[in-house]
């Protein structure tokens, strides 16, 4: 079936086409699907807390985290009742943190009203960190309610289709992604077609190189049919990236380090790191470095480069350097972060970090063994 229509103009499917495709795609399913610990034991709140992970997140590397998670918080009681940081630790390495912070304010919210997951996207969207795509998983695979969904993976494989032209990230297109969600979903078993879906996209109906020779729908395909399978989507505009040096102040005093944790909100939010400042014009990153430790109203002597970690924010490129200094006066004062404690090397482990100022604290912890000679695990 091909479609000569934009991501603009919702397209009317012939019935016939959309019986084909629930039964191809459910048949690969059954075939190809891959184990994972959340379709073993399809438990709403187990669904809930593996969606939130596959946020921005491939399933190969959610699997260890999820299974971890859910050892220490196998309820949504125990996740109610646990404190923040201790959340946020069993999270520290997965990202975006503030999918952590609003599934443990979202867990004492349902903790609150009885412990039952709602079983609606309409009302499983009005808890914290829930959108349209997580609520509609939740509602089809964990109660089976036909509801679509529709994220990266899906709308490449629909473009793809129906040849939708035009950028699919626009509002308006993203509105017509739904509407053909809605069309598509097979109400008799909507939570594996939509697994079964964002499954063909996520390991053949790749971004740059599809393998539509694999592909249980190819004879449904309007790109696969016009030999032009990576025409569609067409690439969305992306803004420039920026070049951004940060430095962390690892300051020593009398064998401990300061460690600083970030406010509730925001980016990294709740996480501890070492103290860090940006990089303005030309300043050295001793400067930084500096300003970094003054900001919490301590001075420092800066000694040296401990490391180098590159990471990727968004549309920011940062070269994150640890910079080793030795306190000289100053009682540390929490300023704009929450709390300020002085951590020993071997209790770093202790403290929910972001993944770059994880490899700042191993660089530590590495150069604290060698220095005073100490065995830390």
């Amino acid at each position: 079936m091909e479609v000569r229509r934009s991501a603009m103009t919702t397209p009317a499917l012939n019935t016939d086409w959309i019986a084909e495709l629930r039964r191809a795609l459910l048949r690969w399913f059954e075939a190809q699907r891959r184990p994972t610990p959340w379709r073993e034991n399809p438990d709403p709140y187990r669904v809930w807390v593996s969606e939130v992970m596959l946020q921005q997140t491939q399933t190969a590397t959610v699997i260890p985290y999820f299974e971890r998670f859910i050892a220490r918080f196998p309820t949504v009681q125990a996740l109610a009742d646990a404190p923040l940081e201790e959340v946020l630790r069993y999270w520290e390495g997965l990202g975006y943190y503030a999918r952590a912070r609003n599934l443990h304010r979202a867990a004492q919210l349902v903790a609150q009203s009885g412990g039952r997951l709602p079983s609606t996207a309409d009302r499983l969207r009005e808890l914290p960190g829930v959108g349209a795509y997580t609520a509609g998983a939740i509602a089809s695979i964990a109660f089976g309610q036909p509801t679509p969904v529709v994220d990266g993976n899906v709308a490449r494989v629909l473009a793809r289709l129906l040849w939708l032209k035009g950028d699919l990230k626009t509002a308006a297109a993203q509105k017509q992604l739904w509407r053909l969600g809605e069309q598509l979903v097979d109400p008799q078993r909507p939570g594996d077609f939509n697994q079964a879906i964002m499954e063909l996209g996520s390991m053949v109906c790749t971004p740059a190189q599809p393998r539509c020779s694999e592909c249980p729908v190819s004879h449904l395909c309007a790109a696969f049919q016009r030999g032009q399978p990576t025409a569609v989507p067409e690439p969305s505009r992306r803004a420039p990236t920026r070049q951004v040096v940060d430095v962390s102040a690892v300051i020593e005093r009398d064998g401990r380090f300061l460690l600083v944790q970030r406010p509730m909100e925001g980016l990294w939010g709740g996480l501890w790191e070492f103290p860090r400042a940006t990089r303005q014009g030309r300043e050295s990153l001793e400067t930084v470095a500096l300003r970094a430790a003054q900001q919490l109203g301590v001075q420092a002597e800066p000694r040296s480069v401990l490391t180098t970690v590159k990471h990727t924010v968004t549309y920011s490129r940062i070269q994150l350097y640890g910079y080793l200094c030795a306190w000289q006066s100053g009682e540390a004062q929490r300023g704009e972060y929450v709390a300020c404690e002085w951590v020993a090397p071997d209790a770093l482990e202790n403290y929910a970090l972001s993944a770059p100022q994880r490899r700042l604290a191993d660089a530590l912890r590495q150069y604290a063994g060698v220095l005073w000679g100490i065995c830390l695990p």
